[in-house]
């Protein structure tokens, strides 16, 4: 089973993001750094990611920073975990084989135990969009 810190780390500067843009702010990386304890080579890279998704926009100069540009309440956190992780799979059936995929493990027919995992773990994901992460930060 795979959550990356990348993944982990989006989810806590997204949902920073996401509550002060609500409170119409912009909110600069060294904020985010200091507040959610990632260091700022590492944010830079999911701001990045973010950022090239049209989920997140950076303005530069003395009033710049990061806000939230799209409807929190139509983008998921599955999509959120995509874009950060860039494997669609959560878990894979073959992780000790070099993250080879068999065929049985992307057909949807498949019966592995770890194919199953990763279906309910995309369902959970699939639940919850940006929205929810502003109304309740305790969810991730």
């Amino acid at each position: 089973m795979k959550i990356s810190k990348k993944v982990k780390y989006g989810f806590k500067a997204l949902a920073y993001i996401a509550i002060e843009t609500s409170k119409g702010r912009m909110v600069r990386i060294k904020e985010i750094s200091e507040k959610e304890n990632i260091s700022i080579q590492y944010l830079e890279q999911i701001l990045y990611r973010l950022k090239n998704k049209k989920i997140i926009e950076g303005k530069r100069g003395p009033s710049g920073g990061y806000k939230l540009i799209i409807d929190p309440t139509e983008v998921t956190l599955y999509e959120i975990y995509v874009i950060l992780d860039e494997d669609p799979m959560i878990i894979n059936c073959n992780e000790a084989y070099q993250n080879k995929r068999s065929i049985e493990c992307i057909d949807k027919d498949c019966s592995c135990i770890w194919k199953k995992l990763d279906d309910k773990m995309k369902e959970i994901l699939e639940a919850y969009t940006i929205k929810d992460i502003i109304n309740n930060r305790n969810i991730i």
